[in-house]
């Protein structure tokens, strides 16, 4: 939902009921049909979850991403049709020319995903945002696909946002982490420093409930008891306190708000996990 707020694009009943979203110094809130549709696919790109269902079955992959550019009218119908190959290319598609003219059904799921990142590239956005762009593909996919989004970042320059629960593939990409829960960030930092010095009791539990191999000690793997909250009936004070071994009582009451915890790393908690005991820690694992 944070990532469709971006870009304009909440889906009703749903709205953006207050606030910015800048980008560039543009409210993304207050832009016009017009001036939406040259940021959406322009400046901004998504490459969404499912690459099964996000490429239109009836029509040639390299005529989708010619129509992904005319659309934005950044480049003239010469100039995108010139432009697929080189972007097929790109994100390592082989035989680019004939595969361009191939439709959907006849791309494993790994070159689906490949021809969505090339639509995102397309009209060489400043900022990518990927949906679980690994989901539902083997782990030697998902590898290329994570070295590809890399060095698209580093030739390129493009940002990107990466949505994902799997913490591999977010310590693998991503220099900065936000974790949210409930709709709410209640973490945020550099990702090393919040991977090893986790302040908030959800992210503590999450890097807890997947194995490592960079532990030394062998810990047993532990489970987030209970399920996320009705965000139409949130809990009173903080929102993860009635899933937390860790919790006070004010914990029930007052909503803690996102504080410095060190530098440049942010929670939100009132009993930090560097307050609670090694012994504590280990008792409730």
């Amino acid at each position: 939902m944070t990532a469709l707020s971006i870009l304009n694009l909440v889906p009703e009943p749903g709205r953006i009921s207050g606030g910015q979203i800048l980008f560039k110094n543009r409210d993304v809130v207050s832009m016009t049909s017009s001036e939406l549709h040259e940021y959406r696919g322009g400046d901004v790109a998504m490459i969404f979850q499912d690459p099964m269902t996000s490429l239109n079955p009836v029509l040639r992959v390299g005529f989708q991403i010619e129509e992904a550019m005319r659309a934005h009218s950044r480049f003239d119908k010469r100039q995108a049709k010139a432009r697929v190959i080189p972007l097929l290319e790109r994100v390592r598609i082989p035989s680019p020319k004939q595969r361009a003219r191939d439709f959907p059904f006849q791309f494993s799921g790994g070159m689906r995903q490949r021809a969505m990142i090339a639509m995102g590239l397309a009209n060489e956005p400043s900022l990518l945002i990927a949906d679980e762009p690994t989901t539902a593909l083997d782990v030697t996919v998902q590898a290329q696909i994570l070295e590809l989004l890399k060095e698209l970042n580093r030739e390129l320059g493009t940002a990107i946002i990466l949505i994902s629960h799997n913490v591999a593939v977010i310590s693998s990409l991503c220099t900065r982490v936000m974790v949210m829960y409930a709709g709410r960030i209640v973490e945020s930092g550099p990702t090393r420093q919040v991977f090893e010095h986790p302040e908030h009791p959800y992210t503590w539990s999450l890097l807890r409930s997947v194995p490592r191999v960079d532990e030394r000690r062998h810990e047993r793997l532990i489970s987030i008891q209970g399920m996320p909250p009705d965000l139409s009936r949130l809990p009173t004070g903080c929102t993860f306190h009635p899933r937390c071994q860790f919790k006070v009582e004010r914990c029930l009451r007052e909503e803690p708000p996102l504080e410095e915890v060190a530098a440049d790393q942010e929670a939100r908690c009132w009993v930090l996990m560097r307050n609670v005991s090694k012994e504590s820690q280990a008792a409730r694992t």
